[in-house]
C-alpha cells in the first residue's frame, strides 16, 4: 500500500511542476474550453484585449486578457450557453452571445474588432462552432433541455438507444425496462467501458454501469464511441454524466410521468397465444404489457451565498409493474428504483473552486429471472434483488492563469449486490431443453468498492510555430470485491439436478461460502471470497495547431495489479463433495505494466473551420477488472463440482426417474468443478488489447447543422478465456453419434437427424483443471456510418445517424471442443433519429425514431451422455453456423407533444403527452435458441402502442 501511495506522489509531484495537463484522469471532462484569437479589421493580432464569459451556467464571470499572439483561453468553463465581451480602448466593444459549450467540447470563437468612430457595443447571436476543431473523438453529447424533452426511459441505456454506432439488446417502451441494464456494442465492439458520474468511476466490472443514477439530476450526458485520446484507457463506450449545480437564483420543480395499462394497447399476434403455440406452451395474453408505471423526482437549487455557494439537491423514485412473458402465475415482474443526490459548489475567489457531491440508488426487483429464456409456474422459482449503490466526491478545480489549469480529485464508488431465491424448499432441478426450473435457488451476494484518486492539469503554450494544449494527469484506483453464497442452488442440500429434454444430464453439488445471511450491506463482512485490483495510471497529450492543421499525439501507461487478499474457506459438505476450513494467503496474480500510444489530426479543408478531415489511431489495453481475480481464486464464490447423472440408474436405494439425486446415480468422478485446484492462472498471462483507426469528414451545413461520415475498425487480440488447456481442441477423438430433435424440438418426428459429433476418451487422465489464460481468439470489426446534428434555431433541432458493421469472431469465446464455433462472420445495422419541432400554440414535438437489425443466431443442442460411456461430452453445442438466422428487426417509433404554460413570472408547468411503438410492432427482443419445445419462442416482446402522461411544475 504504501509503495503505491509513493508511486503516486511521485507521478503528482511531476505534475506539479511541469507544464502540463488537464482532463479527468479517466478521460472524459466535466468541462468545456473557450479559445479564439481576436484581431483587428486588417487581419492584425490584437494584445491586451479584455475577454469576459458570463453564463447562467457559472459562479461568476471570468475575465482573461489576450497573448500578444491575439490568443486568449477560458481553459474549463462549465456547460451552458455563454455570452463573450470583447474590450479594448480605442475599438469598438463586441458581444457574441449563444456560444454552447458541451462535454468535452472546444469552441473556437475568432472575432474582429473595429476601429471605434463612436462609442458603441456590437452585439452577434447564434454563430457558435458546430464542429471542434481541436479534437478527433466522436461523441453524442445530451443538454439538459434534450434530457427533459425526449420521451424515454429517463435512463443512460435510453440515451444511447438515440446515439449513432450504437446497439443496445433491450428495447425500452414507455419505461418498461427501466431497472434493467441492456447490453451495448459501440462499432461492433461489447464491453470495455467506462461509466463516469461527475468524474468518478462507476463502471460494473468491465462492460456494464454500476448505478441507475438519478437522471432527474444530469445538467448534460456525455457519450464518446470512437477516437478517444491518451485520457481514455479502454477502447469501449466512454460515458460522463454530470448533475446540476444550482444557480444565482433559487429553483425548484416537481416532475411526474405516469401511465397505466388502459393507456396500452395489444400487439401480440393469435399465433403466440393460442393453447397449441410453441408446442402447448404459449405466452399469455397481453403478457408484454406494463400494469402500471410512474417516475416522479422533486429538486431544489440555489445560491446560499450569490457568485459564491450553490446548492443542488434532488429525490427521484421510479417503479414499473411489467407483465413477463416468462411468468405462468398471476404477477408482474415489478422494478423499482430511487435516489437522492445532493451537490455543492464553492468559488472560493476568481481562480479556485470546490465541489462536493454524493448520491445514493436503491434498486428493487422482488421476481427476478434466474435464466432469461425460461418460463416460471409460481413467484418461487424467481430470485429478489434489493440493492443499493453509492458514489460520492470531493473536488478542487483551480485556474491558475489563462495558460494553467489544475484539477484534483478523491472519490469512492461502491455497491452491494444481494440475489435472494423466494423458494426455502431444500431441493432444486431444471431441464435445460424444456427451459423450465424447480425448487430455490441460490442466495448469493457480490459487494464492491472503488477508492479513486485523480490530479490533472492543462497548459496552453503559443509558439510562433503554432499552439499547444499540454495535458497531463494520473489517477489511482483501488477496487476491491466481497462475494459468497448462503446456500447455492438447492437450499440446505445445495444440490443442482439437471435434466435435458426429459433425459437426466448433470447434478452439481454445492458449497456455502458466505458464514451469515446475505442480502443486506451488514452482510459485508462475511462474504468470504475476495479479489482486488489496483490500478495506476498516468498520460501526456498535446493538441498541436499549426496553419490549417491539427496534431493530437499521446501516449499513457497504466498499471496493473491483480492480487487476493487474506481469506478463509468454510467447512462443508454436499453430497460426495466435502470441503475442510483452510486459510488463503494474499496472493498477487499478476502485475502488467502497459503504455498506450495514440494520434490523431485535423486538416482544416476550408480554412474556416466548416469543413474538416479527421484521421485517429490508438492503441488500447484491457481493463481486467476484479473478474480475472475472482475466476481463478482458490476460494471461488460459486463452490461447486459437476457430475454426469443417470436418474435411471438402478441402484441400490435409488428411485428411478423421480428428478432426485440419490448416492450412485452420478459418474465416478465430476466432470468440472470450481473449487480449490480447479481453475488456476496462467503465470504468463498478458493483458489483451485493442487497435482503432479511424477517418472521418465533417462539414458545417449551417450555422447550426453538421454532417458527419466516415469509417471505424477495431479489433480485440490476446483475449483471456477459463480454459481447459490439456483438454483442447485435438483431445476430442472419440466420434458418436447424437440425436438432433430438429427445429420442431419433439422426439420421433421427420425432422429428427443424427449428427455425428467427438467425446474425450475417458482413458485419456489428462486433468479437467481449467486455466485462466490467453488464448487465439480474437475480434475484427468495420464500420461505415453517416449522421447529421442539428443544434437548435429556427424552431427546430436533429439529430440522425446510421450504420453498418461487419463482424469477424468468435460468437461464443474460444471453443473448448470441436462443435462448439470458432470464427465467424455477421453483420448488423442500425439507424437512430431524434428532434424537436416548435408548433404553433407554444406546442413542442418531440420524434425519435430507433431502427436496428436484429443480431444472427445459430440453433443449439445440449449434449449429455450416459454413465459408463467410453467418453465424455457436455454442453452446448451449434447445429448450423452463428449467422444461420437473425432475430427481429426493430423498428420503434415515439413522439411528444409538450405545451408551456406561464403561470407568472416565476412559476410554469410543461404538460405533456408521450406515445411510444406508434407502429404497435410486436418484434422479439429475445428468442430461445436452444433446441427443443420451446425453440424460437420469444422471451422478450415489445411493449405495444403505449400513451404516458407527465407534467413539471418548475418555481
Amino acid at each position: 500500500m504504501r509503495r503505491w501511495f509513493t508511486s503516486l506522489l511521485a507521478v503528482l509531484a511531476v505534475l506539479s511542476l511541469s507544464t502540463s495537463a488537464f482532463a479527468q484522469g479517466g478521460g472524459a471532462s466535466s468541462t468545456g474550453t473557450i479559445q479564439g484569437r481576436v484581431s483587428d479589421s486588417q487581419g492584425a493580432v490584437l494584445p491586451g484585449v479584455t475577454v469576459t464569459a458570463t453564463s447562467p451556467s457559472a459562479l461568476g464571470a471570468q475575465t482573461t486578457v489576450t497573448s500578444e499572439t491575439g490568443n486568449y483561453r477560458f481553459p474549463a468553463v462549465p456547460p451552458g450557453q455563454y455570452e463573450l465581451t470583447y474590450e479594448l480602448a480605442g475599438f469598438n466593444s463586441l458581444k457574441r452571445s449563444g456560444i454552447a459549450i458541451t462535454l468535452g467540447f472546444t469552441a473556437n470563437v475568432n472575432v474582429e474588432l473595429a476601429l471605434a468612430t463612436l462609442q458603441e457595443t456590437v452585439t452577434v447571436s447564434g454563430a457558435s462552432p458546430v464542429i471542434d476543431t481541436s479534437a478527433t473523438r466522436i461523441q453524442q453529447n445530451f443538454k439538459m433541455e434534450q434530457l427533459q424533452s425526449l420521451p424515454n426511459a429517463r435512463d443512460m441505456w435510453a440515451l444511447l438507444a438515440v446515439t449513432p454506432g450504437v446497439a443496445v439488446n433491450r428495447i425500452d417502451v414507455g419505461g418498461n425496462r427501466a431497472g434493467t441494464q441492456a447490453g451495448y456494442t459501440a462499432y461492433g465492439m461489447s464491453g470495455q467501458v467506462r461509466v463516469l458520474i461527475e468524474g468518478i468511476n462507476t463502471t460494473e466490472g468491465t462492460g456494464g454501469a454500476g448505478f441507475y443514477f438519478d437522471y432527474a439530476s444530469l445538467e448534460e450526458a456525455f457519450l464518446g464511441t470512437s477516437g478517444q485520446s491518451a485520457e481514455m484507457p479502454n477502447p469501449g463506450v466512454q460515458s460522463q454524466f454530470i448533475a446540476r449545480s444550482g444557480s444565482n437564483s433559487f429553483q425548484g420543480e416537481y416532475h411526474l410521468d405516469w401511465y397505466n395499462n388502459a393507456f396500452q394497447g395489444s400487439n401480440l399476434p393469435d399465433s403466440y397465444t393460442v393453447p397449441t403455440a410453441f408446442n402447448n406452451s404459449p405466452i399469455r395474453e397481453h403478457a408484454n404489457e406494463v400494469e402500471d408505471y410512474y417516475d416522479h423526482d422533486i429538486n431544489a437549487g440555489g445560491p446560499i451565498k450569490k457568485d459564491k455557494v450553490w446548492f443542488f439537491g434532488t429525490y427521484r423514485k421510479q417503479k414499473n409493474a411489467v407483465a413477463q412473458p416468462n411468468f405462468q402465475f398471476d404477477k408482474t415482474f415489478d422494478t423499482t428504483l430511487w435516489n437522492a443526490v445532493g451537490k455543492v459548489s464553492y468559488q472560493a475567489n476568481q481562480k479556485n473552486k470546490l465541489t462536493g457531491y454524493y448520491q445514493w440508488g436503491q434498486k428493487i426487483q422482488p421476481n427476478r429471472l434466474p435464466f432469461a429464456t425460461y418460463t416460471y409456474a409460481s413467484p418461487e422459482q424467481t430470485w429478489t434483488q434489493n440493492s443499493g449503490s453509492w458514489v460520492y466526491k470531493g473536488e478542487w478545480n483551480s485556474t491558475v492563469s489563462d495558460k494553467l489549469y489544475l484539477e484534483a480529485r478523491y472519490g469512492d464508488f461502491g455497491y452491494y449486490f444481494p440475489l435472494f431465491s423466494n423458494s426455502n424448499e431444500d431441493y432444486f432441478f431444471h431441464d435445460t431443453g424444456q427451459l423450465y426450473s424447480l425448487g430455490a435457488h441460490q442466495k448469493q451476494q457480490l459487494d464492491r468498492d472503488r477508492k479513486q484518486y485523480n490530479l490533472a492539469a492543462t497548459y496552453f503554450l503559443d509558439t510562433s510555430k503554432g499552439s499547444h494544449t499540454f495535458k497531463m494527469g494520473a489517477e489511482l484506483l483501488k477496487e476491491q470485491s466481497w462475494e459468497g453464497y448462503e446456500s447455492r442452488r438447492g437450499g440446505s442440500t445445495g444440490i443442482e439436478q439437471i435434466y435435458n429434454n426429459g433425459v437426466s444430464s448433470q447434478v452439481i453439488f454445492g458449497i456455502p461460502t458466505a458464514s451469515c445471511k446475505v442480502a443486506s450491506l451488514s452482510a459485508h463482512d462475511c462474504l468470504t471470497s475476495r479479489s482486488a485490483l489496483d490500478q495506476m495510471s498516468a498520460f501526456i497529450t498535446d493538441s498541436w495547431a499549426v496553419g490549417r492543421l491539427t496534431i493530437n499525439p499521446g501516449v499513457r501507461f497504466d498499471r496493473y495489479k491483480g492480487w487476493l487478499p487474506e481469506q478463509e474457506q468454510l467447512a462443508g459438505r454436499s453430497g460426495p463433495v466435502v470441503l475442510a476450513a483452510e486459510t488463503f494467503p494474499e496472493t498477487e496474480f499478476y502485475t502488467w505494466n502497459v503504455f498506450a500510444p495514440r494520434i490523431g489530426a485535423i486538416f482544416d479543408l476550408t480554412g474556416d473551420g466548416k469543413m474538416v478531415v479527421k484521421a485517429n489511431y490508438g492503441l488500447y489495453w484491457h481493463n481486467p477488472g476484479v473478474g480475472y481475480g475472482n475466476s481463478a481464486n482458490p476460494n471461488t464464490a460459486s463452490k461447486s463440482a459437476t457430475y454426469t447423472w443417470n436418474d435411471q440408474a438402478g441402484c441400490a436405494g435409488c428411485i428411478n426417474g423421480d428428478r432426485k439425486w440419490q448416492s450412485g446415480e452420478e459418474g465416478a468422478s465430476p466432470t468440472s468443478a470450481a473449487l480449490k485446484g480447479a481453475v488456476g492462472l496462467d503465470p504468463n498471462l498478458k493483458a489483451p488489447y485493442s487497435h482503432e483507426a479511424s477517418v472521418f469528414v465533417e462539414r458545417q451545413l449551417s450555422d447550426t447543422m453538421g454532417l458527419r461520415a466516415g469509417f471505424v475498425y477495431k479489433t480485440a487480440d490476446d483475449l483471456i478465456v477459463t480454459y481447459q488447456k490439456s483438454r483442447g481442441l485435438e483431445t476430442y477423438t472419440v466420434p458418436y453419434t447424437f440425436v438432433d430433435i430438429g427445429v420442431d424440438g419433439i422426439r420421433g418426428t421427420g425432422d429428427d437427424k443424427n449428427l455425428q459429433f467427438f467425446g474425450f476418451p475417458t482413458s485419456n487422465t489428462a486433468t479437467n483443471a481449467s486455466t485462466v489464460t490467453n488464448v487465439d481468439q480474437y475480434s475484427r470489426y468495420k464500420t461505415v456510418e453517416a449522421s447529421v446534428n442539428k443544434r437548435y434555431g429556427n424552431k427546430w433541432s436533429a439529430s440522425m445517424g446510421g450504420g453498418y458493421t461487419w463482424t469477424h469472431d468468435f460468437p461464443n469465446d474460444y471453443p473448448q471442443n470441436p462443435m462448439q464455433p470458432g470464427v465467424d462472420d455477421r453483420t448488423g445495422w442500425g439507424f437512430k433519429a431524434s428532434g424537436s419541432y416548435d408548433a404553433p400554440w407554444n406546442i413542442r414535438l418531440t420524434p425519435i425514431l430507433r431502427h436496428q437489425s436484429g443480431v444472427n443466431y445459430a440453433r443449439t443442442v445440449t449434449i449429455s451422455v450416459p454413465n459408463g460411456s467410453p467418453f465424455s461430452a457436455s454442453g452446448t453445442h451449434y447445429v448450423e453456423p452463428s449467422n444461420s438466422n437473425r432475430e427481429d428487426n426493430i423498428l420503434v417509433v415515439d413522439v411528444r407533444a409538450e405545451k408551456s404554460i406561464n403561470v407568472n413570472s416565476r412559476v410554469r408547468i410543461r404538460a405533456y403527452l408521450d406515445l411510444f411503438n406508434l407502429s404497435n410492432s410486436h418484434a422479439s427482443e429475445t428468442i430461445a435458441r436452444a433446441t427443443g419445445p420451446q425453440y424460437q419462442k420469444p422471451a422478450l416482446i415489445l411493449a405495444p402502442r403505449t400513451a404516458r402522461l407527465g407534467f413539471r411544475f418548475i418555481f
